[in-house]
């Protein structure tokens, strides 16, 4: 899976011939209430659990997957700060006539 290919798709998009396409960048952002954002966020975390330990970012002990949502919501009353959830990027065009 190549994670840059939200920017590359203009230029991907022209390779195959098509038109310039219209593109949109979306994001989610809350507070402690972005449960879902929150659960999102949490899940990625947990999938890439076993490459941090083995990247040496973080070992399962520290990452506590069976807490992980409590701690971040609550991290995030106490601060009155915001989740950005990840980018998504979407690209579409019209075929040549």
């Amino acid at each position: 899976m190549d994670v840059r290919m939200g920017i590359k798709l203009y230029s991907t998009f022209l390779a195959a011939g098509l038109a310039a396409p219209t593109m949109r960048l979306h994001a989610v952002i809350g507070g402690a209430e972005a449960l879902e954002e929150v659960h999102f966020e949490a899940d990625a975390a947990v999938t890439l659990a076993a490459a941090m330990e083995r990247t040496g970012v973080a070992t399962a002990d520290e990452l506590g997957a069976d807490s992980l949502i409590e701690r971040i919501t609550q991290e995030m009353s106490a601060n009155q700060s915001v989740i950005v959830g990840r980018a998504d990027i979407g690209a579409w065009a019209r075929l040549p006539e």
